[in-house]
């Protein structure tokens, strides 16, 4: 099946922007990208069909490829994987995907990088920092949100498979709590309570990115270690309802989580030429409103064409969908144009390290330690 399938270029799909930089700044940039640890808490590296009519008959294939080309060409560090796909085989509804179709697709995933030399398993903040070390690009396993069903004790074979971290929901109803696109917003349920508590004891992240407004602020209560937005971005600044609101970030920052800049194309701007600027737009949003020490990278990215993902996956109105993708921040591959970006936009090289992956370092610590 896989063979009759044409696959997404992985790298150079479309024509992407580099940021441009004078010649000081050029060099700042190399001689950062020789020390930077770059990280991605939230990436899709699963390389995609190039007509996303076939996705599901490609993941009913089991023979996946992954994007270590293009997620080594954008300098990244370590990225977070964000699985789930796989569970369209067993539902049209991402919200509803089943455990045994997301495990399948984590456990592929893992056997095909372990037979790579030049790609890292990562399961912690030490793995991070000896992969920039090494020379090599690190997979970091985590899911999209936690498919266990009211079976708490899944969290703990999630666990032994390498995730260590996990969003709480998707968009909707959850046995944890409510998703972002409720109607009603109950916030997270005992169950709920339950989960974030085991979920504190392994030292497993939790992600709210997803998650509705009260399951967020539940989870900041009841959680005993940091949270994170994973793939967010400020309602202040662009007001769907898939960025957040300055009370929930806050909340976030002040519990010591981290809040990481999506860059999902007509997600920050409506212009059917949009580029990178619209995603830099919030991270100097947000390191006015949170602080320097709160703000990450949580891309989105995917390999493939991920406004038609949006189209045909996700039932989006094409009117809604006006570019055909971010220019200069389309896939993996273009993860350099951050630092590049932040370059030009004034930050230092400290608060660059910080943003790229240093903070999240230091969430993935304060959770795990």
């Amino acid at each position: 099946m896989t063979a009759r399938i044409r696959m997404a270029q992985e790298l150079d799909r479309v024509p992407s922007m580099t940021v441009p930089l004078d010649s000081q700044q050029e060099l700042r940039f190399q001689r950062l990208m020789e020390r930077v640890i770059l990280v991605d808490l939230h990436q899709h590296p699963m390389v995609l069909p190039e007509r996303m009519e076939e996705l599901t008959d490609y993941l009913r294939t089991d023979d996946y490829l992954w994007g270590y080309d293009a997620v080594k060409a954008g300098g990244w560090t370590a990225v977070a994987t964000a699985n789930f796909f796989r569970g369209l085989v067993g539902t049209p509804d991402l919200s509803m995907v089943q455990f045994d179709d997301v495990a399948q697709e984590v456990a592929l995933m893992l056997s095909d990088l372990n037979r790579r030399d030049d790609i890292a398993r990562i399961s912690g903040p030490d793995d991070i920092v000896a992969a920039r070390e090494q020379g090599v690009a690190g997979f970091f396993p985590t899911l999209e949100h936690l498919a266990i069903g009211n079976d708490l004790n899944r969290l703990d074979v999630l666990y032994g498979m390498g995730i260590r971290l996990a969003g709480l929901t998707y968009n909707r109803k959850n046995y944890i709590g409510d998703g972002q696109f409720e109607r009603n917003d109950g916030g997270l349920s005992d169950f709920g309570i339950a989960v974030v508590e085991r979920m504190n004891a392994l030292g497993m992240a939790i992600d709210v990115s997803h998650a509705s407004f009260n399951t967020a602020m539940d989870a900041c209560r009841f959680s005993r270690a940091p949270i994170a937005f994973s793939h967010n971005a400020a309602y202040a600044l662009r007001a769907v309802p898939r960025c957040r609101n300055d009370e929930e970030l806050r909340a976030c920052a002040e519990k010591g989580g981290i809040i990481a800049i999506t860059a999902v194309p007509n997600s920050l701007s409506d212009d059917p030429n949009q580029d990178i600027e619209c995603v830099l737009d919030h991270y100097d949003y947000m390191v006015k409103l949170v602080g320097i020490d709160s703000v990450g990278i949580g891309t989105d990215t995917n390999v493939g064409n991920h406004v038609d993902f949006h189209r045909v996956i996700l039932g989006r109105n094409p009117e809604q969908l006006p570019a055909p993708y971010l220019d200069g921040l389309e896939s993996p591959q273009d993860g350099k144009n951050i630092v590049r970006g932040l370059i030009r936009r004034g930050y230092s090289d400290d608060a660059i390290e910080k943003i790229a992956g240093g903070n999240a370092l230091g969430f993935l610590r304060r959770v795990m330690d």
